[in-house]
């Protein structure tokens, strides 16, 4: 089955518009379109991500396509591309699966997923649950923490498996090693940085390698391992060795590993081969918007920048 994957868009439509019309357009026949996790937060359009994202999921039971067609209407296309970025998205109608990450979670009123959020970040969330209508607040508050696709050995979470609610694998490296990797492959999201691990059964810490490394290596992120130089965008999963994948699909709305392009993952489960894809979108109307409704001047930056 032909799977997409992307994860933390943030509250950034722009962005999520841009992906979704290139999946529709380059990506061909698709089976499934899975999100990883914070569809909100940080980006000034939480309502326009959430009604999108329920389209991709339930289609027009849930969502009018009214509500699609003024999402589409941005200024900054003419009619022939509104009417062509209509038509990504109606052809993606019940294709998505979503899970949830600790901003939805924060922004929906339910208990934290995590211990910390700093003040700006807080900020973001405080704003968004008091502008997210009903219909979406509800939405983000039945969103599931993790989903499995056991029959073909791979599963997406926000964070990590063993601890899907918490920051610490962004921290702390020693919490993601093969015993905490339930199956073969897992997606995930948080870091907004796009990369790939390989586990072993060898008994380190941590034992890794990354086959996808950000320009700027995340330090942080990864305080044992060294930086791959094989900075390929694409390979395949190795079924003949007792391997475990962790793949960071990275972020549509706000990536941080200094290229602002959108990022999003394909993944093809018969012949196990994986994509890292980059979309350019208008980062300067996300920008804008960000501005316009008060946000932190900082989350209007990162978008610009890739930060």
């Amino acid at each position: 089955m032909k799977n997409i994957i992307l994860s933390d868009i943030h509250s950034n439509v722009d962005a999520l518009l841009a992906v979704i019309k290139e999946i529709a357009e380059k990506e061909g026949t698709i089976d499934r379109l899975l999100i990883a996790g914070d569809i909100v937060g940080y980006g000034a359009s939480p309502n326009e991500c959430c009604d999108l994202v329920r389209y991709l999921i339930y289609g027009r039971k849930k969502i009018a396509l009214e509500n699609i067609y003024k999402i589409t209407a941005q200024p900054y296309f003419d009619t022939e591309q509104q009417k062509s970025l209509l038509n990504a998205v109606m052809s993606l109608e019940r294709k998505g699966i979503a899970i949830c990450g600790n901003h939805d979670r924060e922004a929906s009123g339910e208990p934290s997923l995590t211990t910390e959020m700093n003040p700006v970040a807080m900020t973001a969330v405080e704003w968004t649950n008091r502008v997210l209508t009903k219909e979406n607040l509800k939405f983000l508050k039945h969103l599931s923490l993790r989903m499995k696709f056991n029959k073909e050995g791979f599963e997406i979470v926000h964070s990590t498996p063993s601890y899907p609610q918490g920051y610490e694998y962004a921290r702390n490296a020693g919490v993601l090693k093969y015993t905490t990797l339930w199956l073969n492959v897992t997606f995930g999201g948080h870091t907004h940085r796009p990369s790939a691990y390989i586990y072993t059964r060898e008994i380190r810490t941590v034992n890794a390698s990354v086959l996808i490394p950000a320009d700027n290596y995340d330090m942080r992120l990864m305080l044992i391992e060294k930086e791959s130089t094989n900075k390929v965008e694409s390979f395949d999963i190795d079924t003949g060795k007792d391997w475990k994948y962790y793949i960071n699909v990275g972020s549509v709305g706000q990536p941080r590993d200094g290229n602002p392009h959108a990022c999003y993952v394909v993944y093809d489960s018969a012949t196990k081969h994986i994509d890292f894809r980059r979309v350019p979108y208008n980062t300067e109307a996300a920008s804008k918007k960000i501005l316009e409704a008060k946000l932190p001047n900082e989350l209007a930056q990162r978008v610009l920048k890739g930060v």
